[in-house]
């Protein structure tokens, strides 16, 4: 085996299920693969298109769009796409395009089905992640307590205006021309009062553009006869699925045989607005910043659903970290529609909690740009538009500014990636009190838009630096330990004193910063990668910096405290007021105030055993 199919083979050991083939099998694989390579942007695969292989990212990523233009999933290194064809043989039910620029590896068909019939593992989980889809398609509707509008709402209620119908002896271009003066993309065809069929755009496009059908002849001689129809007391998300497991976008109303109407796609996916992946496809699909905007309103009803669904804290963190990069992509798109293609690489990151996943409904922007250090004085000014332009669009979001300045407008953090190097390298041998508070905000440093490769290289250079950086660890940990629990010594609350949020409890200065500057340390302090609190503590227990029981206790406590405090954030946003961090006692169930106590004895108690290690005790 040559140099180059042994590292492919390397490759794909090193990723599951290829992991799982048989030694000859794996063997022989990387010469039956073809190498391609995508630029960014690029579609691979379009909706509707006929595909011919299982797709393995070697480098880069890869967005998996529906019909509803709606971002499903990111394959990212090592995973593959493409199952939906090379399973079934049908169309493709996604566009897919590359996010960077990725280099591919493309698996026949044919060789495909040939190794699932040789590995039972390697079988077992393309079969189970095909189910998984319908799975969470079946997910996406269960609701908590107040339920999901698709899921309570009849057809009959969204029904909004008569059918437009028409005879099957009308010319197609009589009918083209009146949906296109209606703006409709179906047609509803009728003889007396019986439905016989439908014509849709997409038959216009397939049977008479594409095929040179005569536009005189009858729509008879196009339409689809008999079409499937529902009763107006079908529940939405049941055609809904009916839409999806057929490929049908227009589905006939009809009630004792009698025509209603006609039910799309479009109208059921608007009932889902609150919905985040649906939101998410709208940012992706606006091309102003004031569409932009637009969807950001709705940030606050998303958050309100997931609440009333039950949904953990740390998933609404997420879902509001993935709409807030959503909608910084999008502006960062919107403005080099302006400004052109960027003078050199770049990566915009973001910081502090959205760096983390971590971003509440009151975050403000915390922001940098890593620059390729071929950039000239005169590519810096390009950036430093681009920087103004993100900022202020996200600030028009309801992103309030950043106080202390850290954001890519300020052009201290939008310098070349050697300046970084620089910047890290001063803050981790002489930890003065400035580079204290950096290290809160710019060790949290996630890319979001741009050229990963830029972050990445800074990251490893400053995570591979930081165990043997101990005066550096010690002063953070002594830092930690300035963020005080609201606890007294007879486990009484000890809230705020005086000001506009005196005789209240302050969730985050006293839960929730110290658990995330604890994680930090001891994620920092064995080398590890992660941004994210939850998963740094667990990656600091696997590497011996706590227990997995004391892990866990502060696991637990980030959650309850987080999911007090967002409960308490969108009863503010019901009645007119702006989220905070402050919670008056009296909105508390004892069940809330009991274990608010515990959460803060066990932070209390990591804090003290964070000083012993770390002997902060004998630094000044």
């Amino acid at each position: 085996m040559d140099v180059e199919l042994a590292e492919l083979r390397s490759f794909l050991a090193q990723h599951h299920p290829f992991d799982q083939l048989p030694r000859g099998t794996l063997d022989a694989l990387p010469a039956q693969l073809v190498a391609r390579y995508y630029r960014r942007d690029t579609t691979i695969v379009e909706l509707g298109e006929h595909n011919d292989f299982l797709y393995i990212v070697r480098s880069g990523g890869v967005d998996i769009v529906d019909e509803h233009g709606t971002l499903t999933d990111r394959a990212e290194v090592g995973e593959s796409f493409g199952l939906s064809t090379v399973m079934t043989g049908g169309p493709s039910r996604y566009t897919l395009t590359a996010h960077e620029d990725s280099l591919l590896l493309l698996l026949p068909a044919v060789t495909f089905r040939e190794l699932m019939g040789s590995s039972v593992a390697f079988s077992q989980f393309y079969l189970e992640q095909q189910e998984g889809r319908m799975r969470s398609a079946i997910e996406s509707v269960r609701v908590g307590d107040s339920g999901s509008a698709i899921l309570r709402t009849r057809v009959r209620e969204i029904l909004r205006k008569e059918p437009i119908t028409m005879g099957p002896e009308v010319s197609i271009r009589e009918a083209a021309q009146l949906m296109t003066q209606r703006r409709i993309s179906a047609l509803l065809i009728t003889q007396g009062d019986a439905l016989v069929g439908i014509v849709t755009d997409r038959d216009m496009r397939a049977k008479v553009i594409a095929a040179d059908h005569d536009t005189a002849a009858p729509l008879s001689s196009i339409m689809t006869p008999d079409p499937f129809t529902i009763h107006p007391d079908t529940l939405a998300f049941e055609v809904l699925i009916q839409m999806g497991q057929h490929g049908w976008h227009h589905v006939p109303v009809v009630e004792d045989g009698h025509l209603l109407g006609m039910v799309t796609s479009g109208d059921l996916m608007r009932l889902e607005q609150a919905n985040p992946s649906y939101l998410v496809g709208e940012i992706e699909g606006q091309t102003t910043v004031e569409g932009i905007v637009e969807c950001s309103t709705r940030i606050s009803q998303v958050v309100a659903q997931a609440v009333a669904q039950d949904a953990t804290a740390d998933d609404i963190a997420r879902v509001i970290t993935a709409i807030t990069d959503a909608l910084t992509r999008k502006l960062i798109q919107v403005a080099q529609v302006d400004l052109g293609e960027a003078p050199v690489p770049y990566c915009w990151v973001a910081l502090g909690s959205q760096g983390r996943h971590e971003s509440g409904l009151q975050s403000d922007q915390d922001s940098a740009l890593i620059i390729a250090d071929t950039a000239t004085d005169e590519d810096l000014a390009w950036f430093g538009q681009l920087a103004d332009r993100v900022v202020a669009g996200l600030e028009a979001c309801g992103y309030v500014r950043c106080p202390g300045d850290m954001m890519a407008s300020n052009p201290e953090w939008r310098v070349r990636l050697q300046q970084w190097g620089r910047y890290f390298a001063t803050w981790m041998n002489a930890p003065e009190p400035d580079a204290l508070l950096n290290a809160q905000t710019f060790f949290d440093m996630r890319p979001v838009h741009g050229d990963r490769r830029l972050f990445e290289s800074l990251h490893a250079a400053v995570v591979s630096r930081a165990p043997t950086s101990t005066r550096f660890l010690t002063y953070l940990a002594k830092q930690a330990q300035r963020f005080e629990p609201p606890l007294g010594f007879f486990r009484d609350f000890v809230l705020v004193d005086s000001g506009e949020h005196a005789n209240t409890l302050d969730l985050k200065a006293g839960g929730i910063a110290p658990i995330v500057q604890m994680a930090r340390i001891f994620a920092l302090a064995k080398g590890q990668p992660q941004l994210n609190t939850g998963e740094r503590l667990k990656a600091g227990a696997a590497h011996g910096a706590l227990s997995d029981e004391k892990a866990a206790d502060l696991v637990d406590a980030f959650e309850f405290i987080n999911y007090v405090r967002i409960r308490h954030q969108v009863r503010q946003i019901k009645e007119g007021q702006e989220p905070d961090n402050h919670v008056p006692p009296a909105s508390l169930s004892s069940f809330e105030r009991r274990h608010l106590k515990e959460a803060f004895t066990i932070i209390r108690s990591m804090q003290k055993a964070l000083a012993y290690v770390h002997r902060t005790d004998v630094t000044s």
